[in-house]
C-alpha cells in the first residue's frame, strides 16, 4: 500500500508542477469598429433625433427618477467591480502560496534523488520510460515520504482546486458586470433627453451628432490616406499608418498642477443651487485656481469636444449644459486602452484629432458658476476627471457607452485623499 500511495503522489507532482495559474484581468466586451459602423450609429442617432423633436419637455419627478435608476445601476456595476477586484487579488495571493509550495515540493524530490543515488544532480530533465521506473523504484526504497510530506502535496492541491474556484468565479463575475456595463448604457441612452441638463457631462443627441460627424470627417482622411475599405476595422487600418498611430504610454498624470481633491468618485450627498443631492459621481473632482491650465493625464489623441459655451450662445433657450466644456482623450497605456473625459473647462486649447503628450495644455480650469454661465452643475472652479475602458469613437460611439465602460481614475492616477491638497503632477501619495 505504502509504495502504491508513493506512486500516486509522484504522479500528483508531475501533474501540480506541470499546471500554472494564471490570473486573467477583466477585458471589456468590445468589437471591433469600423468607419461604416460609426456611420450606421449616425445614422440610427439622426433618425432619434428627428423622433425626438415633439418630445415634451421631462419633469423634474421624470429627471429624478431617471437618476435614480442609472444611479442604482451605476452603484451595482461598481460593487461588481469591486467583487472582481478582490478574487483577482485573492488568487494572486494563492499564486504566491502555490508557488512556495511548488518549491516545497521540488526540494522533496531533490532531496529523495539526492539519497537514493548519492548524486546532487536535480530533477529538472525529461524521464524516459526507464528513468521513470527507476525513480519510483527508489523513492520506493527509500519510505521517506512522511506524515509532513503527505500534508504539503494534500495542501497544494487544495491550493490548485481553491484557485481553480476563484477562476470561476471570477468568469461569472466578469460576465455579470458585462452584462450591468450593457444595462448601464441602454438605461441612459434611453434617457437622453430627460438628462442632459442634469447629469454631468451627459450629451444631448445634438450634441453626439455633432461629435460623431467630426470624428467621421477624421475617419474618412485616415481611410482615404492609407486606402482601407469602410468596412476595415479602424485600429487595423490605423495600423497601416506607424506615424499617425496612437502614441503610447507607460504612465498617468494628474491633470492640473496643484489643487485639492474635492468630490470622490462614487456615492456622494451635496448640495447645488440650495438643493440637497445624493448621486453617483462618474469622476473625481480636481478643485484648482480658475484659470489655471488642464493637462492631458497621458499621451493620447484629442477625438470629442463638446463646446458648451458656443451651444448655449448660439441658443439660450436650449438651457445651460451640466458639464460646461469638455474634451476627450483616448490612450493606450501599458498595452491597455483607456478614455479620459475633462468636463468644467472655462476654454479650450484642442481640437479633434490632435495628438497630445502628457505635458499638453488642453484647456483651463472652469466651473466658476458666475464666470461659466452656460454650466449649471458646479459649484466652484475644478476639473471633473472622468474615465472609461477602451477608446471612445473606435471601440464605441455614444456618450451612454463611454458612461457604462466607467472605471475610478484613482485606479490608475495617483491622487490624495478627499480634501487634502496636492502639488505637481506626479508626486506620490
Amino acid at each position: 500500500m505504502k509504495f502504491i500511495k508513493n506512486i500516486s503522489y509522484i504522479i500528483l507532482i508531475f501533474v501540480l508542477l506541470g499546471s500554472q495559474v494564471v490570473i486573467p484581468d477583466f477585458v471589456p466586451n468590445i468589437e471591433a469598429k469600423s468607419l461604416k459602423n460609426l456611420r450606421d450609429e449616425l445614422a440610427a442617432l439622426e433618425k432619434e433625433y428627428q423622433d425626438n423633436q415633439n418630445e415634451k419637455e421631462a419633469t423634474e419627478a421624470e429627471i429624478a427618477s431617471a437618476r435614480k435608476q442609472i444611479d442604482k445601476i451605476g452603484k451595482e456595476q461598481e460593487d461588481i467591480a469591486e467583487e472582481i477586484k478582490n478574487i483577482t487579488a485573492d488568487m494572486k495571493q494563492l499564486d504566491e502560496q502555490i508557488d512556495a509550495k511548488n518549491d516545497q515540493i521540488k526540494d522533496i524530490i531533490s532531496y529523495y534523488q539526492l539519497t537514493a543515488t548519492g548524486s546532487d544532480a536535480y530533477l529538472e530533465y525529461v524521464f524516459t520510460a526507464t528513468d521513470f521506473t527507476d525513480f519510483i523504484y527508489r523513492m520506493a526504497i527509500a519510505e521517506q515520504l512522511s506524515d509532513y510530506n503527505e500534508k504539503l502535496i494534500s495542501d497544494y492541491e487544495d491550493l490548485i482546486i481553491e484557485n481553480e474556484k476563484k477562476k470561476e468565479e471570477l468568469s461569472n463575475k466578469t460576465i455579470e458586470l458585462d452584462k450591468k456595463t450593457k444595462e448601464l448604457e441602454k438605461k441612459v441612452s434611453e434617457l437622453r433627453v430627460a438628462l442632459k441638463e442634469t447629469m454631468e457631462g451627459a450629451l444631448s443627441i445634438e450634441d453626439e451628432i455633432k461629435i460623431m460627424k467630426a470624428a467621421i470627417k477624421e475617419y474618412e482622411k485616415m481611410y482615404k490616406d492609407y486606402k482601407c475599405e469602410e468596412t476595415d476595422d479602424y485600429k487595423v487600418c490605423l495600423a497601416k499608418a506607424p506615424s499617425n498611430q496612437l502614441p503610447p504610454g507607460t504612465a498617468f498624470f494628474r491633470p492640473v498642477v496643484s489643487g485639492r481633491i474635492s468630490s470622490n468618485y462614487g456615492y456622494r450627498s451635496f448640495t447645488l443651487n440650495g438643493k440637497p443631492y445624493s448621486d453617483f459621481h462618474y469622476g473625481l473632482d480636481f478643485a484648482s485656481t480658475h484659470g489655471n491650465s488642464v493637462y492631458s493625464i497621458a499621451n493620447g489623441k484629442v477625438v470629442a469636444i463638446r463646446n458648451a459655451k458656443a451651444t448655449y450662445d448660439a441658443d439660450p433657450k436650449k438651457k445651460k449644459i451640466c458639464g460646461g466644456n469638455e474634451v476627450f482623450i483616448i490612450h493606450t497605456v501599458n498595452g491597455k486602452d483607456y478614455t479620459s473625459g475633462y468636463f468644467h473647462l472655462a476654454t479650450i486649447n484642442v481640437k479633434v484629432g490632435d495628438v497630445v503628450t502628457y505635458d499638453t495644455k488642453i484647456g483651463t480650469v472652469g466651473g466658476n458658476p458666475k464666470i461659466e454661465y452656460w454650466d449649471n452643475c458646479s459649484t466652484g472652479a475644478h476639473v471633473h476627471l472622468q474615465m472609461a475602458t477602451g477608446h471612445y469613437l473606435s471601440d464605441y460611439y455614444s456618450y451612454s457607452s463611454f458612461t457604462s465602460h466607467k472605471m475610478n481614475p484613482r485606479n490608475v492616477v495617483n491622487a490624495p485623499a478627499l480634501g487634502k491638497s496636492f502639488s505637481g503632477r506626479n508626486t506620490k501619495y
